[in-house]
């Protein structure tokens, strides 16, 4: 699998390049070029080692924290391609890009008066609010132009368990990212989305979802362009309102499959609210929603899980040692088929 190649070259590399007087080569390059034979047969031979370990690392997590039979159910709904990834701004952030709190903060170096009011709000998970401020502050243009500088770049090399997206989802993917990280991870693996949807376009999305499924939505807009953004309290309030389109979006998205969340905090943002008003006014049992949440030690279990059940979203627990290995190893467990008796 071409996601563990590159490691595996680095592995190789580590053990100190290949010296003839003054002349050097990668390990990696002199096994690949004098033995290619070996080189892919080790290759082979330590993929399966990592998804076995990743498999053991899982599933010692899952019956520690009690999930290990909400993974499988999990799995048995993503064999039958009745789940969606929503993906957040934590699988981005292996390839240097910020997450809200990251960013709003970092626009404020230009702007120090909006600092105290801008860290106080992200402090309460107040985004919108945050950057509303901003907006103001700044105007649209220039702030339209720091969301291109920050989201916008397609050069980046790309990092972390979002590569394992495409091996297990093909019916599409859902974001509230500016960047184009899935974009380019499933271009890569030759799956490329065959339509994207944001701004208004978003209201053709569920018809195409279920006539020709394998699209991207992008929820919040993308950083190229301002229409269609989603980011400040006047445009949630327009989008998720009593007057926006969105509640009716997810009713409808929801109404055969569910979510997984991933790189997604959840704390009680729009789209959490969104679930949970959908789940109150429902007359008919709303689908069932999973997501990868770390488990700190802090974390109230208990009241994180009443809180989330109010959203129909179940937590599949992991440790917070290691955010992008622990969700690797979920996403590799899950492509390996889960852990059925």
């Amino acid at each position: 699998m071409e996601y563990f190649r590159q490691r595996f070259i680095e592995e190789l590399n580590e053990e100190g390049p290949v010296a003839v007087r003054v002349f050097e080569w990668p390990s990696s390059e002199v096994l690949k070029t004098m033995s290619p034979k070996d080189f892919d047969r080790h290759f082979v031979d330590w993929v399966a080692d990592q998804k076995e370990t990743a498999k053991d690392r899982t599933k010692a997590g899952l019956e520690e924290f009690a999930c290990l039979d909400r993974f499988n159910r999990l799995h048995a709904q993503m064999d039958r391609q009745s789940i969606i990834p929503f993906v957040g701004a934590g699988l981005s952030k292996p390839m240097g890009f910020p997450l809200w709190g990251s960013f709003l903060e970092g626009l404020t170096a230009d702007y120090p008066a909006a600092l105290d009011q801008v860290k106080e709000h992200v402090a309460a998970y107040r985004y919108e609010e945050a950057a509303q401020c901003l907006l103001d502050r700044m105007g649209e243009d220039v702030f339209a132009e720091a969301i291109q500088s920050t989201f916008g770049s397609r050069h980046k090399t790309l990092k972390g368990p979002v590569q394992l997206l495409p091996f297990i989802f093909t019916r599409g993917c859902i974001t509230t990212n500016f960047d184009y990280v899935l974009d380019r991870v499933y271009e890569d693996n030759g799956q490329n989305f065959k339509a994207e949807f944001s701004g208004a376009r978003l209201k053709e999305a569920p018809r195409r979802l279920a006539d020709e499924p394998h699209c991207i939505l992008r929820l919040h807009g993308e950083a190229e362009s301002g229409h269609g953004r989603v980011l400040t309290q006047t445009e949630y309030t327009a989008c998720y309102g009593q007057e926006g389109m969105y509640q009716e979006l997810f009713r409808t998205i929801i109404s055969n499959c569910s979510l997984l969340f991933l790189g997604c905090s959840l704390s009680a943002d729009r789209t959490f609210q969104t679930l949970r008003d959908i789940k109150r006014s429902a007359v008919v049992e709303t689908p069932r929603h999973y997501a990868f949440l770390p488990l700190y030690e802090t974390t109230d279990r208990e009241a994180r899980r009443r809180e989330l059940g109010e959203a129909d979203i179940h937590p599949i627990w992991y440790s917070p040692d290691d955010h992008d290995q622990a969700i690797e190893d979920l996403l590799i467990s899950l492509l390996e088929g889960g852990f059925h008796d």
